[in-house]
C-alpha cells in the first residue's frame, strides 16, 4: 500500500490528529493563520488558508473534464437540489436550534452557538467536498459545479442567513453580539471578494488548465494532485482548529463544549444524511455519485 492510499483510508484518524494536535499546539497554526499576501490589483488580501483552499480548488477543477460539465449541466436536477438544500437547511435547522437554548443557563454562550451555527451553515458548500469526492472516486465534477455554485450565491444566502441569526439573538442581546449590527457587520465582510479569488477563479483556472494540457497528460498529474489535496485537508484542519480549540482550551468551559460538540456532531449528521438521501432519491448512488452537498464537509 502506497503513502497516498494509506493517508487516504486513514484520513479521517489524521484529521482527528491534526484536531488533537491544534487543541496542544496551537501557536504554529495562529502563526500561519497570520500569515498575509496582499495583491496590489484591486487591494485584496489573501491569508495563507485562503491560498490552501484556491490550491485546493484549482486541484479539484483539475479534476473535472468540460465534456463532464456539460453532462451536469443537461441533468440539473441533482445540481440544483445539492444547492437548494444548503441554502434552505440553516434557515430550517438554526430556529429550532435557538429555541431549545432558550432554556441555556448562560444567554451569551446560547446566543455565540446560534451565530457561529449559522456563520458554518450558511456558508457555501466546502472546498474540501471537492477533494473528499476526488478521494472516494466520487462524481467529482458534479460536486465542483455545486461548490460554484453555491459560492456564486453566497452574497445572497450568508447575508439572509445571518440577518436570521441576527433576529434569533435579538436587538438586546448579550455579550458581544449586543446588537444586531455586529451580526450584519459579519456577513458583510469580504463575502464577494473572498468568493470570487479563493473559489470561483481557482475551480475554473484547473478547468481551463485541464483542457489546455490535453486529457493523458492531465491525467498522468492526478497522483501528484491527490497527494497536494491530502497534504491541504490536513493542514487547513490544523489551521482552522488551532484557532478555535486553542482559545477553548486556554479557557475551558466543559458544559459548553459539551454543548458544541454535540449541535455541531447532530447537525453534521444531518447534512450528510440529506446529502445521502438526495443522493438516493436523484439516483445518484452508485460507485461514482455525488458526496453529500454538506458544507461542512
Amino acid at each position: 500500500m502506497t503513502v497516498i492510499a494509506a493517508a487516504q483510508r486513514w484520513l479521517l484518524g489524521l484529521m482527528l490528529a491534526c484536531y488533537l494536535l491544534a487543541g496542544v499546539f496551537p501557536a504554529p497554526g495562529e502563526m500561519l493563520r497570520g500569515l498575509t499576501l496582499q495583491i496590489p490589483a484591486g487591494g485584496v488580501t489573501l491569508t495563507f488558508p485562503m491560498v490552501l483552499l484556491a490550491v485546493m480548488l484549482f486541484n479539484a477543477g483539475l479534476g473535472v473534464r468540460v465534456a463532464d460539465l456539460r453532462v451536469v449541466m443537461s441533468q440539473p436536477v441533482r445540481l440544483v437540489l445539492g444547492i437548494a438544500a444548503n441554502a434552505l437547511l440553516p434557515l430550517l435547522v438554526v430556529p429550532l436550534i435557538a429555541l431549545g437554548l432558550r432554556t441555556w443557563p448562560d444567554p451569551a454562550e446560547a446566543e455565540g452557538l446560534v451565530v457561529g451555527l449559522m456563520l458554518v451553515l450558511a456558508m457555501p458548500i466546502a472546498g474540501g467536498a471537492a477533494s473528499w469526492g476526488q478521494n472516494a472516486g466520487g462524481n467529482v465534477p458534479l460536486v465542483v459545479a455545486m461548490v460554484i455554485g453555491s459560492t456564486l450565491l453566497s452574497p445572497l444566502t450568508v447575508p439572509l442567513g445571518m440577518h436570521l441569526a441576527g433576529h434569533l439573538v435579538g436587538p438586546y442581546g448579550v455579550g458581544p453580539l449586543d446588537d444586531t449590527t455586529k451580526v450584519d457587520m459579519i456577513a458583510r465582510t469580504g463575502a464577494g471578494a473572498f468568493a470570487l479569488v479563493s473559489v470561483v477563479l481557482p475551480c475554473l483556472t484547473g478547468i481551463l488548465t485541464r483542457t489546455a494540457l490535453g486529457e493523458d497528460r492531465a491525467r498522468r498529474t492526478l497522483p501528484t494532485v491527490k497527494a497536494v489535496n491530502l497534504a491541504n485537508i490536513l493542514l487547513l484542519c490544523y489551521i482552522n482548529a488551532a484557532g478555535a480549540l486553542g482559545q477553548a482550551l486556554a479557557q475551558p468551559d466543559p458544559d459548553l463544549m459539551v454543548l458544541a460538540l454535540g449541535l455541531s456532531g447532530a447537525v453534521c449528521c444531518l447534512t450528510f444524511s440529506c446529502g445521502r438521501w438526495l443522493s438516493r432519491w436523484t439516483r445518484c448512488d452508485n460507485p461514482t455519485g455525488s458526496p453529500s452537498p454538506s458544507p461542512l464537509a
